[in-house]
């Protein structure tokens, strides 16, 4: 009797940006996190979903605001851990990850408002002390996995938060353009990195340029991308421009990992979402998803996209050889 090959598990890290629903916090006025509340109920139900299609056991990975300006509008940096406890509580025995998200908002009394200030190494110093010091206060323990911001990350953040014990980094979209920003959140004070040339599979960033593989350093942090796959563009002049111009900027290596395979994005007709995760896993010589979410989508325009997405990696074809799991569990997989 012919064997039978092994059937390739796929690890799927999902991680959620556990924040307010408004990116302007009301100082006057905070608010509790409804999008929140309403995400840990459908999570609550899609766990059990992914568990019954898998047949394993999901783990989520949820990052925490703890920074400056959770900390300034909500009286203390771990307000929404002492406001949603149980829910955490829920995660922690579900054997989920719990890491930090970190935002580098800060006050300015100039304009009367937040802006974004990322441009500054020793208030992004501060921004990811404060992130770190809440969690261990909150859990009693040093988070493992952390997430920047807005599309934002730098290599002295990435190395501080090495130094702080942080140990997996959630934040490169490979295939982002440089200055990708959102009108609706603060303005940024620099300009936004690209990430078009990064690898695109878990990697030690370089301690001189955290988009570049570390070569002979040895690093406690990994940074594990997050899963980026391919348009099918038209056919004529422009489209073979566009194509020239998508391998020019992300290489012919990565000429097929080079648009962000983001939730939150309308993914339609050929370029579906699940025809875009068929490209994803097909391109990767040791497939993994890794995607991020923010806890505000149900209470935002994004809502539907994102439902859209979540149902289309449950009913993917492949669903059946997911394995959703934390960070750390991934490189585990990979080693």
């Amino acid at each position: 009797m012919a064997s039978r090959e092994p059937v390739t598990r796929i690890p799927v890290v999902l991680c959620v940006d556990v924040e307010p629903d408004d990116f302007y916090v009301d100082r006057r006025d905070p608010k509790p996190w409804r999008g929140f509340e309403a995400l840990h109920r459908e999570f609550q139900d899609l766990r059990a979903r992914l568990e019954a299609r898998t047949g394993h056991d999901v783990h989520f990975s949820w990052c925490i605001r703890t920074d400056p300006q959770i900390a300034l509008a909500h009286g203390s940096p771990t307000w929404a851990v002492e406001r949603y406890g149980p829910f955490f509580e829920e995660y922690r025995r579900a054997g989920d990850a719990i890491g930090s998200h970190v935002h580098t908002y800060r006050w300015s009394d100039s304009v009367d408002n937040w802006i974004d200030g990322f441009d500054d190494e020793d208030w992004v110093s501060e921004c990811v002390a404060m992130a770190a010091k809440g969690h261990a206060d909150a859990f009693g323990e040093q988070a493992s996995v952390i997430r920047f911001g807005v599309f934002w990350s730098s290599t002295s953040a990435i190395n501080r938060a090495e130094q702080l014990g942080y140990r997996f980094d959630l934040t490169v979209e490979p295939g982002l353009p440089p200055n990708f920003s959102d009108v609706r959140k603060p303005a940024p004070t620099a300009e936004l990195p690209d990430y078009y040339r990064v690898p695109r599979e878990p990697y030690a960033p370089s301690r001189a340029d955290f988009r570049r593989r570390a070569e002979r350093e040895q690093r406690a942090m990994t940074i594990i991308p997050l899963t980026s796959s391919y348009e099918k563009l038209g056919v004529g002049f422009r489209s073979l421009t566009q194509r020239l111009q998508r391998m020019r900027r992300n290489g012919f290596r990565n000429r097929r990992m080079s648009v962000p395979l983001s939730m939150w994005r309308p993914w339609e007709g050929k370029n579906s979402f699940s025809s875009m995760l068929d490209r994803a896993i097909a391109a990767q010589p040791r497939p993994y998803l890794a995607f991020a979410v923010h806890s505000n989508f149900p209470v935002t325009r994004s809502r539907e996209r994102v439902q859209s997405s979540l149902a289309a990696l449950l009913a993917h074809p492949a669903s059946s050889r997911f394995v959703f799991c934390t960070p750390s569990e991934l490189m585990a997989m990979h080693a």
